[in-house]
């Protein structure tokens, strides 16, 4: 499932996030002793509060314990993965798929890789708010994977920005004008399709899937 990001990384907890990494590595999932003994540290209870907060926080899981002995497991979570640049796709932002008006902002959730389908380093997701996209099967809430510094093709589905205020918008993207001019189309014929000055639109994305949770 998909968790707010957060930006509480302290330098132990890079520290424990990078050995959490090597273990992992290996091929096997680590426990806090096996933690403990890759950091150095004198024993569990010097561990367990870090990874409290780091739990807390987002960044790993804990699982077992509970019964004096019990083994307990260590994983990193999607936002750790992502933190690391080790897996995982920021969701940058809601994007309208109808009139031009919101901002891309700053990623606030990730995605892990077995919630998406395939992509490449870069790529990102935006949610779609409006229908006007419905014609290709893009609906309202669903995650559109976008491909950056991609030139699109005459009548691919790119995320647009444009104005003074970077207003942003998900549409086909078809040329005139000897691409100096182009227009952006919906796919709901209740939507117009606007014209604008090649020179005023910047190509946030280009429309490579999407992901829907049903």
């Amino acid at each position: 499932m998909a968790r707010p990001l957060s930006s509480g990384l302290t330098r132990a907890h890079w520290r424990v996030l990078r050995a959490l990494d090597r273990l992992l590595r290996k091929g096997f999932a680590p426990s806090v002793g096996d933690l403990v003994t890759a950091l150095g540290m004198a024993g569990d209870t010097s561990l367990s509060p870090t990874l409290r907060i780091m739990e807390r926080n987002g960044f790993v899981k804990v699982y077992g314990g509970g019964i004096r002995g019990k083994r307990r497991v260590v994983t990193l979570t999607a936002q750790a993965k992502a933190a690391l640049a080790i897996g995982g796709l920021p969701v940058l932002a809601t994007i309208p798929a109808g009139p031009l008006s919101e901002n891309l902002s700053q990623a606030d959730t990730i995605l892990d890789e077995a919630e998406v389908l395939p992509y490449r380093p870069g790529d990102f997701l935006l949610v779609v708010e409006s229908d006007s996209m419905i014609g290709d099967g893009i609906l309202p809430g669903d995650k559109v994977l976008l491909r950056p510094n991609v030139e699109p093709r005459d009548g691919e589905i790119a995320a647009i920005q444009w104005g003074d205020d970077y207003r942003a918008t998900l549409k086909h993207v078809r040329f005139t004008s000897g691409r100096r001019r182009i227009i952006l189309e919906a796919s709901n014929p209740n939507f117009h399709s606007l014209t604008l000055s090649a020179s005023d639109v910047r190509i946030a994305g280009v429309y490579r899937g999407l992901v829907r949770v049903i």
